[in-house]
């Protein structure tokens, strides 16, 4: 282990997560400069040229983020969204109860296959709108959406980037999802819309009749489509796509065939060539990822998986190793990005299931696989800087004017549902850990 190496690396590696995590900063930059000096130091001290690097970078991960990232701009350009909304709302002929476990449920689907903030970012202020002409606070429905979308993230492993990476980096495809994730992740779903209907949806004031009965004749769900034809298939495309990720194996190659083709069928719509919908591409993601690869290869290269050889984790039963792992990566999430987080642990995990012949520590995947992905992903419920998605709901929300959301009662009742999410999640571990520890 070269420590002086380590700890140089380490420093660039705490800077591009300051960088991310502070607003005014150009992260993007900060990442590539952290990214480039930290290859450049270690190439030159530990003797590896460019190759090393690009194969380091998990290139099908990469690829499966941009290609997701067309295809939510093209359900963003078809309406998808703003029509599951307002069809929600008329198939629950405005009852309050109704909508919201509507709601919350197609949103938290919504968020297994689109990114989570595209979610908030379009159905949010379509929330507001139908509360405010039915003269009721939207608070309580943001709240709902945005704390069970998170939930979402832990359903397929093409919902996040957090989960791309792990997915990629594991090699678990959508069946694996199916078969260790969906069993928990719809109970999840039912308990956390139970209980905030019990406790927080039935206290407050119901919309009278005449109004509801105005707001359902209002909305109509075909002025929300602009172009008909291309809802229609776009939506079955996506559909068809969901279907392959489930069936198809490799993952990356599903995604880049589905993206392109919906793009190239999509041009005979709207006449956008594939070089304008590019334009619109979160690309400061993408080369924060990159940057990320680099820098942990470089770390791992400096002996940083040295360290935690060192430490006696044979000593330990499974289940207090994947509850170090569900704690200790829920809070870290909680504090700082996802994607780090995931990042840097992925080694220390992948070390953890080696088997012993291979000099790891021979622990079952399944638990300690299950206690990362949830903690990755719902650990950010604790305060709403961790999760994207709850810093655009309370923006949208402080911007809309909505009273009874705002980052008091999110931070309470956010941090209030990790706290159960992770107690459901440790005993959900009872139960993982006899049959595969």
């Amino acid at each position: 282990m070269d420590l002086v190496l380590l700890i140089i690396i380490f420093i660039l590696f705490v800077l591009i997560i300051l960088s991310y995590s502070i607003s005014s900063l150009d992260f993007v930059a900060i990442s590539l400069i952290c990214g480039f000096t930290a290859a450049t130091i270690t190439g030159l001290t530990k003797g590896v040229g460019i190759n090393f690097f690009i194969g380091e970078i998990q290139w099908e991960a990469i690829i499966i983020i941009l290609s997701m990232s067309l295809i939510t701009k093209i359900a963003q350009d078809s309406n998808i969204l703003e029509f599951v909304a307002v069809k929600l709302f008329k198939i629950s002929r405005g009852e309050q109860r109704i909508f919201f476990w509507l709601l919350c449920t197609i949103t938290t689907l919504l968020a297994a296959i689109i990114s989570d903030v595209v979610v908030v970012l379009i159905l949010a202020p379509i929330v507001v709108r139908l509360c405010h002409f039915l003269k009721i606070r939207a608070g309580t429905y943001l709240l709902g959406m945005t704390i069970c979308i998170n939930i979402g993230s832990i359903i397929t492993p093409f919902s996040s980037g957090e989960n791309i990476i792990i997915s990629t980096a594991f090699n678990l495809d959508t069946a694996y999802f199916i078969q260790y994730f969906w069993i928990f992740s719809f109970f999840l779903l039912f308990i956390t819309i139970f209980l905030i209907d019990r406790y927080i949806l039935r206290k407050e004031p119901k919309v009278e009749e005449m109004q509801k009965k105005f707001v359902i004749d209002l909305v109509d769900t075909d002025t929300m489509v602009k172009n008909k034809k291309m809802f229609y298939f776009n939506s079955i495309a996506i559909i068809i796509t969901i279907i392959l990720f489930a069936i198809l194996p490799l993952l990356y190659l599903t995604a880049a065939i589905s993206a392109l083709v919906l793009v190239l069928v999509n041009k005979g719509y709207t006449k956008k060539p594939m070089s304008e919908l590019l334009r619109d591409i979160e690309w400061e993601i993408i080369f924060f990822f990159i940057s990320l690869y680099i820098v942990i290869a470089c770390l791992i290269k400096a002996g940083f998986n040295e360290i935690f050889e060192a430490i006696p984790f044979q000593t330990l039963n499974p289940f207090l190793v994947s509850f170090l792992i569900l704690i200790i990566v829920s809070f870290i999430s909680g504090v700082v990005a996802n994607t780090p987080t995931a990042l840097i642990f992925i080694p220390i995990v992948n070390l953890l299931i080696t088997p012993i012949a291979d000099n790891g520590f021979g622990f079952s995947s399944v638990p300690i696989l299950f206690a990362f992905i949830i903690a990755i992903n719902l650990g950010g419920n604790f305060i709403p800087q961790g999760a994207a998605c709850d810093m655009m709901t309370l923006k949208i929300a402080r911007d809309s004017g909505v009273e009874n959301l705002n980052y008091k009662r999110l931070f309470k009742m956010g941090a209030s549902f990790a706290l159960i999410h992770l107690g459901l999640a440790i005993v959900f571990l009872l139960i993982l850990i006899p049959i595969f520890g």
